[in-house]
């Protein structure tokens, strides 16, 4: 544990994932970066289903409404709408995960606003490639599916599936590198005071 006021189930936590990425040869911090990222995909999935598939957000568009907006077509308003407000949801709960756990032992050169900003800059691409992919794919499956089968229903969250494990790549990345930057130095440091 990096540090000493952490509590118990933190500490049997941070165990388990050590033990984790020790058996899987992985570094803790790629580990629970996974975890977090996991959580945000449920988190996702859960905000997605509720603002799509949901009767209590009644006031949007019903599911399968189009637009044409000249050069190209939205052919679900409603899922265009629902996959937006859930990455962003996502994205935010990912921040506070990655700053209070996953990074929360390296140094902290900025202030958490401005780091704030830059995960939402940093993140912009992988919520572009998670809505393009639910957009693009969704009807593709339908199509391919058909009206009566589960993977008519699943589409979405299918495609959302698909998505997340293409943006995954690039928050980690932008992550580990931009936001919260690996100062050999400070690290060893603290590792070996730990």
């Amino acid at each position: 544990m990096h540090t000493e006021d952490a509590s118990e189930p933190q500490e049997e936590t941070m165990g388990a994932v050590r033990q984790l990425a020790h058996r899987l040869h992985l570094p803790t911090t790629f580990v629970k970066f996974v975890i977090v990222g996991g959580i945000g995909f449920l988190i996702f999935q859960f905000f997605l289903f509720l603002l799509y598939d949901s009767p209590a957000f009644w006031f949007l568009p019903s599911q399968d409404t189009s637009v044409d907006l000249g050069l190209f077509t939205i052919s679900d308003v409603r899922l265009l709408i629902a996959s937006i407000v859930a990455v962003e949801i996502a994205i935010i709960c990912q921040f506070n995960l990655h700053e209070r756990w996953t990074f929360r032992w390296r140094p902290r050169a900025s202030w958490i606003g401005q780091r704030f900003i830059k995960y939402q800059l940093s993140s912009i691409m992988s919520p572009i490639i998670v809505i393009v992919t639910v957009n693009t794919l969704t009807p593709v499956l339908r199509s391919a599916a058909g009206d009566d089968s589960l993977i008519f229903t699943m589409a979405p969250y299918i495609s959302s599936a698909i998505g997340v494990l293409l943006g995954f790549t690039w928050n980690w990345m932008l992550g580990s590198l931009i936001i919260w930057p690996h100062q050999r130095q400070a690290d060893d440091e603290r590792q070996a005071v730990s």
